[in-house]
């Protein structure tokens, strides 16, 4: 019955987190006793406590072991199916290319932070989680990491500020961010936020 459920909801090299399996009649002691048994007959692989996945095969059909980045995506971005993180942060700009700093410990702003601010162990891999100003959804994910970003430009970015402002739009334009999307959500930030918008000079898209 659970090894139906995961191969018809799981592909493979997936996280499968303990703490999201909910079936029926199945107590979370039932979930580990029938993880650790599948486990033990190699249908599944063991990451960490209570991560779990069914592991992709090479082309010499040896199993690969499943990467930190890809438990850190599927816990805090994408959780489910459904966005509910970004990244952000140093590891934003790095990315968007307003800092050539590359960070030791990337940066995440998701809906399933622990803590206002809590550094995370995947393995090896260390990662700092946030909580985000206001709930991600699917619609606003985009919007939010732009205001988080506009909201950090003083300290994470390299670039002058109008540099910043030719990245920023080019990033808005790919995501198609309006004032309408983003005034709602200003309420949620601090003052300063005003200042970044204004200096940068970020020009949004057309509603």
């Amino acid at each position: 019955m659970i090894e139906q459920y995961l191969l018809e909801n799981y592909e493979k090299g997936e996280p499968i987190f303990l703490s999201d399996l909910c079936m029926e009649g199945m107590t979370e002691e039932n979930l580990r006793y029938h993880l650790k048994r599948m486990t033990d007959d190699g249908k599944i692989s063991r990451f960490a406590p209570g991560i779990y996945y069914c592991p992709k095969t090479n082309l010499l059909g040896e199993k690969q072991i499943l990467s930190p980045e890809t438990v850190a995506l599927h816990k805090y971005i994408r959780r489910k199916g459904k966005r509910v993180g970004f990244y952000s942060g140093y590891t934003l700009a790095n990315r968007l290319g307003l800092s050539t700093q590359v960070p030791f410990k990337e940066e995440i702003t998701s809906n399933y932070a622990p803590a206002q601010v809590r550094e995370i162990k995947i393995k090896d891999r260390t990662y700092i989680i946030r909580r985000p100003m206001a709930e991600i959804t699917e619609e606003n994910a985009y919007v939010l990491q732009l205001l988080d970003c506009l909201k950090d430009l003083d300290k994470s970015a390299e670039e002058d500020m109008k540099s910043c402002g030719t990245i920023l739009t080019a990033f808005i334009e790919q995501h198609k961010i309006t004032r309408e999307q983003v005034d709602p959500l200003l309420i949620y930030y601090p003052l300063k936020i005003y200042k970044a918008i204004y200096e940068t000079g970020v020009k949004y898209v057309s509603a």
